[in-house]
């Protein structure tokens, strides 16, 4: 049986194949920015879709110096299409399926404005609605938490960004190259997140299986990661897991804490934004002896540290930064629920009032594998 942890090291070899592929997968793309002249990328996705193009959005911005918008589906159709102005719409989701990304695309068509939309797997309805429809690479993904689906992503909005560039000639094949070779060092990382993961889930299961609030703090990138990890830990092992910007939680959100909740801080590899991060996480252990950061700080030791022996800057960091919160993720859910939310929940999905895909059975249904 097919599990998460076997799609979260699959990932390397599937971002690999989009780094060195680069040019061919990007090239409708790119071409398509260029001959409309549009000044701005406007990413339109929900859920992990929306999680993977907020890891992307720093890299995007940092490479292109251009904004980056990112909006749910739904809010753009209902309050924020008619303020669009020059910006490329780009949506994205994975099963080309989803009933809200369908809408946007619907409306765009209606009213004459050219889309793009990246998807998972070529045979989806999204294809019926845009004008330009790119899969991003992915491949094979049966199990619905996705994991290496939102990590591909992300690579592949990164890369995107990176044959952008090159193409209106703001970056030199110096800087390209050396630019794909640190997004390739993220993958040789990878691996090492998810076995150090492993192995510090196993010394302190207790710590992540206890059944109470999980909260991730972060900012820029690592909080992008911070909201996948939210998201993703809240649909798999049910538990209640919330993130905030890591200032913002000593302004209000800190209050409702107590000493059984578990915090996750993660930074950024910078010399600005990390080192408060971690100033604050270290003085969250006057509430709780449960705190770990995803960092190679020293201000925390080895037994509440995700480590590893190399890193990236902080624009490529969340390509394997991710794999640790998956892989928590999935290790959470399997000592606790085994994947199985509250028997209302069940009852709510199977009436399925308010459908979320165009499809059914679109994946996996891991309950009913146990």
């Amino acid at each position: 049986m097919v599990t998460m942890l076997d799609y979260i090291k699959e990932t390397p070899q599937v971002v690999n194949n989009i780094i060195d592929n680069s040019y061919e997968y990007t090239k409708d793309l790119v071409n398509s920015y260029i001959n409309n002249k549009y000044e701005g990328l406007y990413f339109i996705a929900s859920g992990s879709s929306y999680n993977g193009s907020l890891c992307a959005k720093a890299f995007i911005q940092h490479v292109l110096g251009l904004e980056v918008k990112i909006v749910t589906p739904f809010t753009f159709t209902n309050h924020e299409f008619k303020y669009m102005k020059k910006e490329m719409p780009i949506c994205v989701s994975q099963s080309g399926c989803s009933t809200n990304t369908l809408d946007v695309l619907k409306l765009l068509k209606d009213n004459n404005i050219k889309s793009a939309c990246l998807v998972g797997r070529d045979d989806c309805d999204a294809k019926e609605y845009t004008d330009l429809l790119v899969n991003w690479h992915v491949g094979e993904e049966q199990i619905g938490f996705v994991t290496k689906g939102v990590t591909s992503l992300a690579c592949f909005e990164m890369i995107f960004a990176l044959e952008l560039g090159k193409a209106l000639g703001m970056i030199n094949d110096f800087k390209y190259d050396k630019i794909k070779t640190n997004l390739k060092k993220s993958q040789l990382i990878q691996p090492e997140m998810v076995q150090n993961t492993i192995e510090l889930f196993n010394k302190h299961t207790e710590d992540f299986t206890s059944k109470n609030k999980v909260i991730f703090i972060s900012s820029g990138p690592g909080l992008a990661v911070a909201t996948e990890a939210a998201l993703k830990i809240t649909e798999t092992s049910c538990i209640d897991t919330a993130v905030c910007e890591a200032e913002e939680y000593l302004h209000g959100p800190l209050y409702s804490a107590n000493p059984n909740n578990l915090f996750i801080a993660i930074d950024n590899n910078d010399d600005e934004s990390s080192k408060r991060i971690i100033a604050i996480a270290d003085a969250l252990k006057d509430i709780s002896e449960k705190v770990y950061v995803i960092s190679n700080s020293q201000v925390f030791d080895d037994e509440h540290a995700f480590r590893t022996s190399d890193e990236n800057c902080l624009h490529i960091a969340p390509l394997y930064k991710l794999s640790c919160i998956q892989t928590l993720a999935y290790l959470m859910s399997e000592a606790t629920n085994k994947y199985k939310p509250h028997e209302n929940i069940i009852k709510f999905k199977e009436l399925n009032k308010v459908a979320s895909k165009s499809r059914p059975d679109l994946y996996l249904d891991l309950q009913e594998q146990k």
